[in-house]
């Protein structure tokens, strides 16, 4: 399975992914986030119009 929807917050050293389903899907998050630097934390976003508007905040 590839990553989903997922942005970085550089600043906060957060990974915010974009998760529609529950449980089996976010526990994949886990295994996802060491593609990324140790000191990232990872974030689930299941709302998409609140993904896309964290996004654009960070984008800024």
């Amino acid at each position: 399975m590839s990553l989903p929807p997922h942005f970085i917050d550089a600043k906060k050293k957060e990974v915010v992914f974009h998760i529609k389903g529950g449980s089996p899907v976010t526990m994949r998050i886990a295994t996802w986030i060491k593609s990324f630097p140790d000191e990232y934390k990872s974030i689930s976003c299941r709302c998409e119009e609140t993904f896309y508007k964290l996004r654009a905040k960070v984008n800024d």
